[in-house]
């Protein structure tokens, strides 16, 4: 991935992506679910450290990608962008969200801003919706539904409009799966 950044003007893709640019360091500065990141030729960074694998590579992907504005509705599932459901989504993203579903809840006014999202008006009459600039390009709904006598406790991510614009599939998933993860470390924190 680093050789991939060494030919990369990122001046010339700091404005398409919404990045600011640091004509000094010849580095972008981006944020992506609540965090700075500092993309350089050697590589993406987080807190001064070399960036988790998995991040630099979403990171890569949208850098790398061809999309220039920002469509953000209607939301679409990420069946949509592949023209089937991903049984695998369901699993890795939105059941272990829906399991703390109640918490989110809770908590949101404290942790929504470390992940740059804040409440909005529900789609579906859920308990409480979410938007998250997951990138400042691409963004994710959230729908989040607490258990009931008669219900179990569901949550909904979706994506914006065209997202896939600016991620890959599967990269759209591994963004889904890092707003899980911080979501889910967040509440063991706060």
């Amino acid at each position: 991935m680093v050789k991939v950044f060494m030919h990369t003007s990122f001046l010339k893709q700091a404005e398409r992506i919404s990045a600011l640019y640091n004509e000094e360091e010849d580095a972008l500065l981006l944020g992506m679910l609540g965090q700075e990141y500092v993309i350089r030729h050697s590589g993406v960074f987080l807190h001064g450290q070399q960036a988790p694998e998995v991040h630099a590579s979403v990171i890569h992907d949208y850098i790398s990608s061809s999309g220039s504005t920002l469509s953000l509705m209607p939301w679409r599932s990420i069946g949509d962008f592949s023209g089937q459901p991903l049984p695998d989504f369901r699993k890795r993203v939105e059941l272990p969200i829906s399991n703390y579903a109640r918490e989110i809840i809770t908590r949101a006014n404290t942790i929504l801003p470390m992940v740059d999202a804040e409440t909005t008006p529900s789609l579906i009459g859920s308990d409480m919706a979410i938007t998250v600039r997951a990138l400042p390009k691409v963004s994710l709904h959230v729908e989040l539904s607490q258990e009931t006598q008669d219900f179990p406790a569901e949550a909904w991510v979706l994506f914006s409009n065209n997202a896939n614009e600016f991620l890959p599939i599967p990269s759209l998933q591994v963004l889904a799966e890092m707003f899980k993860d911080r979501m889910l470390s967040l509440l063991r924190i706060y």
